[in-house]
């Protein structure tokens, strides 16, 4: 762990890769919809690592979206993509968990795979940037 990274950070983002690892898993296995669970929770980990080396922390869920546009989109630190990952993510993970009626195909959960991945890679580059 670099001096400048605070504590927290460099485990949100273990726990982030570890998550994405569980999903896709899960989608191998054909559970989409366990996957796309899964690919949500990685990126909001990797958003709680983001936040943290900043030195914040959110309550919500829609605090650390909120959080993440307001000190890293806005800011230009973070793609206006990862944003919207972040937000199209949630709400699959909303249905994916609530909606008993909601679908999910192999090729969906793919999708949010590939997603939830470049978050977690985006977020890496800027968790483990080199001090300097």
């Amino acid at each position: 762990m670099s001096p400048r990274t605070p504590v927290g950070a460099v485990e949100s983002l273990a726990l982030a890769r570890d998550t994405l690892a569980a999903a896709e898993t899960l989608a191998r296995a054909g559970f989409a919809r366990h996957a796309v669970g899964r690919s949500y929770y990685a990126v909001f980990h990797a958003a709680c690592a983001l936040l943290a080396t900043v030195g914040l922390a959110a309550r919500t869920h829609e605090g650390v979206r909120s959080l993440v546009n307001e000190h890293f989109v806005r800011t230009g630190l973070l793609a206006t993509v990862h944003a919207r990952t972040l937000r199209q993510i949630a709400g699959d993970r909303n249905d994916a968990d609530y909606d008993a009626a909601a679908t999910f195909t192999v090729d969906d959960a793919a999708e949010d795979l590939e997603r939830a991945r470049a978050f977690v890679d985006a977020v890496a580059a800027i968790v483990e940037e080199p001090a300097g």
